[in-house]
C-alpha cells in the first residue's frame, strides 16, 4: 500500500501540499540568501556590517541603551554585541557612557556622525525594499507578514523544543 492510499486525505491536500512545498522551498532559499548575505558581510572594507546596522537600528537616534538591552533589541548575543560596540566606538559612530544614577550601568547611545550614518543607511534600505516590493499591494504585504510571522513562531518552537545533546536521555 502507498503512502498515498494508507490514510485518507482530502482531495485538494496534493494541490495545497505542493503550494506548501513551493513556500517552504522559497523560505528555505531565503533563509540561505540571509546565510550567503551574512557569509559576505566582512568583505565589503569601510563599510558597516550588518549587525553593526542591525545594533544601530536597534540603539536608534535619541535613545540610550544598557549593552545587554541592545543585544536583546537587535538579537543578538551579548558577546557580539560587546564587539560590535568596541568598533563602533572607535569609528565614533557610538559612545558609552557611565549612568549617573548607577555607576555600575554603562549606556550606550549614537553620536551625531552615528546618527546620520543611521539615518542614511535606513533611507537606503527601505528605498531597495521599496524598489523591490512596490509592484505587490498593501493587502499582499500585510499578509505576508502574517505568514512570515507564523513561519518564525513554527520555528522558534521548532528550535526551543529540540532537546540538548547531553539530556538524560543520551546518557
Amino acid at each position: 500500500m502507498s503512502p498515498k492510499t494508507a490514510t485518507a486525505r482530502p482531495e485538494r491536500e496534493p494541490k495545497s501540499s505542493s503550494k506548501l512545498d513551493d513556500f517552504r522551498a522559497a523560505v528555505s532559499h531565503l533563509l540561505a540568501a540571509d546565510r550567503r548575505l551574512r557569509g559576505r558581510d566582512h568583505s565589503r572594507p569601510g563599510e558597516l556590517t550588518f549587525a553593526q546596522v542591525r545594533t544601530i537600528a536597534a540603539l536608534g537616534v535619541g535613545n540610550e541603551m544598557t549593552a545587554g538591552q541592545l543585544a536583546k533589541s537587535a538579537d543578538l548575543t551579548p558577546a557580539t554585541v560587546t564587539t560590535i560596540l568596541d568598533q563602533l566606538e572607535t569609528a565614533n559612530i557610538v559612545e558609552r557612557r557611565r549612568s549617573t544614577e548607577d555607576r555600575r550601568v554603562c549606556n550606550v547611545v549614537l553620536t551625531p556622525e552615528g546618527g546620520q550614518l543611521l539615518e542614511r543607511k535606513l533611507a537606503a534600505w527601505q528605498q531597495l525594499w521599496s524598489k523591490h516590493l512596490s509592484a505587490y499591494s498593501d493587502e499582499d504585504i500585510q499578509t505576508a507578514t502574517g505568514i512570515v510571522q507564523a513561519v518564525t513562531g513554527m520555528l522558534d518552537g521548532l528550535a526551543s523544543s529540540v532537546e540538548p545533546a547531553n539530556s538524560a536521555d543520551s546518557a
